[in-house]
């Protein structure tokens, strides 16, 4: 059974463990060039979960691979269909999301 020393104690180590920000790769169809990764990440960091203080104003563009990292911030949920229509409004085709963990592996994203 817990006493009230248990339960203070987790209640502690509960609101003193921080929220991490979160990275997501996103495969984006028609990023050729440094014009495209421009509008790409000039769209995407408009979006309020969207980290600036990580990469280029949250976002990192592969223009080889035509892969998207973006950093959401701490204690932000990501809006995938938010995330999706930005691209799409620059013309670009976001085709796949994925989470990217602290090891850099990529999980499937589960909303």
């Amino acid at each position: 059974m817990f006493n009230r020393i248990n339960v203070l104690a987790l209640l502690i180590a509960l609101i003193a463990t921080p929220a991490l920000a979160q990275d997501y790769v996103i495969k984006v169809n028609g990023i050729v060039c440094e014009f495209c990764s421009l509008g790409v990440t000039k769209k995407i960091s408009k979006l309020p979960f969207i980290d600036h203080s990580r990469y280029n104003k949250g976002v990192r563009v592969e223009i080889e691979d035509q892969m998207v990292t973006i950093a959401v911030k701490e204690e932000a949920e990501l809006d995938k269909n938010a995330l999706f229509g930005a691209i799409e409004s620059g013309g670009y085709n976001p085709v796949d999301i994925w989470l990217l963990t602290p090891e850099g592996e990529r999980v499937d994203y589960q909303p």
